[in-house]
């Protein structure tokens, strides 16, 4: 049950949200299904549960039939996302419990563009208490007769670049390594699939959810587009004053076999190059951190972690600091965007590499996926291990971080393994 200090958390538009713990006797994965015939579905959820991933929060959210919808850019001087959240500001107070109370979910391009929706409708699972909590009525809507699934024959992803391309391309990035003008790139290629008609993307994000799982699972429907993503990557979590980053680097496949899987893993954490490349990035978050944090409060408070995925392993460091009273949850992540991790250092250099050297735009790839709460509770992850589908296509991008000593082979074969959750859901449902 929820205290008094819940009350009258939000209160915008003349609406007082109030959660409450309601009795539903469905997984969160039945419950999304029953909902997502409702328009702006959302299906926020947290399905990798291994030791190994330290990752936030073990919730599910849930939401549908957005207020308002938000399309700009972050550096818009008519920012219509800024302008809401000053207004919601006059009401807002932070309220540590975990989860939004209503807000802004959607995602920030690569390039800076935004879609956000103003969601005042959601259900959240909270998985070690195994709660529901209902905000705004949207448990109303749960339909007693679910959706039978779509089956989908074939479903196979094309393009990219091409072994050969890609490494032409990693060599170029290595000049400007030698050169001097950066220490380390993000570089991608993308991929492309046919949508069959008729057939329901949510189908395809279950099968990925099953042979993907990954801490920042997110099924997101509304303005026009689709996203399917399976992010094992924190960007930002911020609760209150309180804000966190996780970068990855460094990629090393899983095996069935024991003995090859617990190889692979002490290739990655004894691997000079990868050591090397999640320090610098450690170090690029670090000051990206510290333009919005409080003096002497930023730390590394994990570093060089191994974390264990289903078909890969990554290194994983953790920094943390206190924002500034004047930054809040917005000015911090417009100010850190993009994530160092997955653009390079220094990191305005290579953001100019990429955007010379890479021949297709990012699109959501590498942006940022997420929500606003509008109680202080505001979490984005990485758009990596993300597809969008746009006018019956599925795009799906996959990247490497390319250092001095990389071999244009091997963060070749990176990229195919970090696509490789996409292509076996595409041959799994």
């Amino acid at each position: 049950m929820f205290g008094v200090h819940f009350m009258s958390i939000r209160k915008t538009r003349e609406n007082i949200l109030i959660p409450r713990s309601v009795d539903i006797k469905l997984s969160p994965i039945e419950v999304a299904q029953s909902l997502r015939h409702l328009p702006g579905f959302l299906f926020f959820d947290t399905v990798n549960r291994s030791d190994e991933c330290s990752f936030k929060d073990t919730l599910s959210i849930i939401g549908a039939m957005p207020d308002q919808v938000f399309r700009g850019h972050i550096v818009d001087h008519n920012n219509q996302l800024r302008d809401y959240y000053d207004e919601v500001g006059n009401f807002r107070q932070h309220v540590d419990c975990g989860f939004p109370i209503g807000g802004l979910f959607g995602h920030i391009g690569f390039n800076g563009k935004y879609k956000f929706g103003d969601y005042s409708k959601l259900l959240v699972y909270l998985h070690e208490r195994n709660e529901w909590i209902d905000i705004g009525g949207l448990s109303n809507f749960i339909s007693s007769h679910p959706t039978n699934a779509t089956t989908i024959n074939s479903l196979k992803f094309c393009g990219g670049m091409g072994e050969e391309a890609f490494c032409l391309m990693v060599e170029k990035a290595k000049e400007y390594i030698a050169s001097g003008d950066i220490y380390q790139v993000n570089l991608s290629q993308r991929f492309e699939a046919e949508w069959p008609e008729n057939k329901d993307p949510f189908d395809f994000f279950k099968a990925l959810r099953e042979c993907s799982p990954a801490p920042y699972s997110v099924f997101h429907e509304f303005a026009g587009e689709t996203i399917i993503s399976s992010s094992p990557e924190c960007f930002l979590s911020m609760s209150g004053p309180g804000i966190s980053t996780r970068p990855i680097k460094g990629t090393r496949p899983r095996f069935n076999d024991p003995g090859d899987d617990e190889r692979s893993a002490a290739e990655l954490i004894t691997s000079p190059k990868e050591i090397s490349e999640l320090i610098m990035i450690t170090d690029l978050e670090r000051n990206d951190l510290g333009k919005v944090c409080e003096f002497g409060t930023v730390r590394v408070s994990e570093l060089l972690k191994l974390e264990k995925y289903a078909q890969v392993f990554h290194l994983v460091s953790t920094i943390e600091g206190r924002l500034k009273p004047t930054i809040d949850h917005l000015s911090a992540l417009i100010s850190c965007f993009p994530g160092g991790s997955i653009s390079g250092a220094p990191k305005s250099r290579a953001l100019q590499i990429i955007d010379e050297l890479e021949t297709l735009p990012r699109d959501i790839y590498t942006g940022a996926i997420g929500y606003l709460g509008v109680n202080g509770e505001s979490q984005f992850s990485i758009g990596i291990r993300t597809a969008y589908l746009r006018s019956g296509k599925l795009f799906l991008h996959a990247g490497a971080g390319i250092v001095a000593d990389s071999d244009p082979q091997l963060e070749y074969q990176e990229t195919l393994q970090k696509a490789s959750g996409f292509f076996q859901a595409a041959m799994s449902f």
